[in-house]
């Protein structure tokens, strides 16, 4: 298949397209080419945040998979949020839909639920408390407009994590740890989450597009963990004692269940958390 990921240089980007490139004929977006992911891959140099260059783009198409997202601060920076994580979601799918693809594969977030308490389903309805959150969840609704036009399928991610991860909660919660500075903790222990290791995102990914389903399915990872129990998880990967302190503050769970992934995209052997931590930290020669 010809497939065209965005955000190819970015952390689930990358480990996508290392994983596809062997099977399809990628085109990769990226707007910084020293960033952009080394493998065998044709690069197409853009920055969404600006107007979609849709003749540097292949004429025909058959998968777009849409990874770009801002990781950049509400409220200063708004403009980018919006162009990056909306804007060009639209753009893309009337491209789709000219470069006559099948098939429009978005990441998303659990953010787009809101604050809840348990486990969040894909018939629970959405109600984003922030702005990130919000720009996905309309994101989402243009995905789903497109439907009479190509097939869309809609993966709302749960804390993914793994090697190379920067700027997330895993990473940061292990530099804390290192430093020996506290982990503070808010009441009853929330929120609790469920991180998923990014070989699972990227086989939901690959399965999602060998798949006939239409819809939206969360990919979160099979274990329940509060932030005291994951930074207890991610010291013994380290070789650190993590410390914690009691902030008060109340807090929402960010919990996905994810029976119907399994159900759609495969019963395959999720990745557990101690694995994946110590996959990850082992990678990054933090440890072993």
């Amino acid at each position: 298949m010809r497939i065209l990921v965005t955000g190819a240089s970015g952390f689930i980007g990358r480990h996508l397209v290392s994983r596809l490139s062997d099977a399809h004929e990628l085109f990769a977006v990226d707007r910084d080419p020293k960033r952009a992911a080394q493998s065998e891959t044709t690069l197409v140099l853009m920055d969404l945040a600006r107007t979609l260059k849709v003749s540097a783009l292949p004429a025909e198409i058959d998968v777009i998979i849409h990874l770009a997202q801002a990781n950049v601060p509400f409220p200063e920076a708004a403009n980018e949020l919006w162009a990056v994580n909306t804007s060009s979601t639209q753009r893309l799918l009337e491209y789709a839909r000219g470069a006559r693809a099948r098939q429009f594969v978005l990441a998303s977030t659990g953010d787009v639920y809101g604050r809840r308490t348990g486990l969040c389903k894909e018939t629970d309805t959405t109600a984003p408390v922030g702005y990130y959150g919000l720009t996905k969840a309309v994101a989402e609704m243009l995905v789903q407009t497109y439907s009479d036009y190509l097939r869309p399928c809609i993966l709302r991610l749960f804390q993914p994590y793994g090697p190379g991860q920067s700027d997330r909660l895993i990473p940061k919660l292990a530099d804390r740890i290192r430093q020996g500075r506290v982990v503070q903790l808010n009441k009853d222990d929330r929120p609790r989450m469920t991180p998923v290791y990014v070989d699972d995102v990227t086989r939901a990914v690959e399965s999602a597009i060998d798949s006939s389903y239409s819809g939206t399915v969360n990919i979160a990872g099979d274990r329940v963990v509060s932030v005291r129990e994951l930074a207890e998880e991610i010291g013994r990967a380290l070789g650190y004692e993590p410390f914690f302190e009691e902030s008060g503050r109340e807090s929402a769970d960010l919990m996905g269940d994810n029976n119907l992934m399994r159900q759609l995209l495969g019963d395959w052997s999720i990745v557990a958390l101690d694995d994946g931590l110590s996959r990850t930290f082992k990678d990054e020669g933090a440890i072993g």
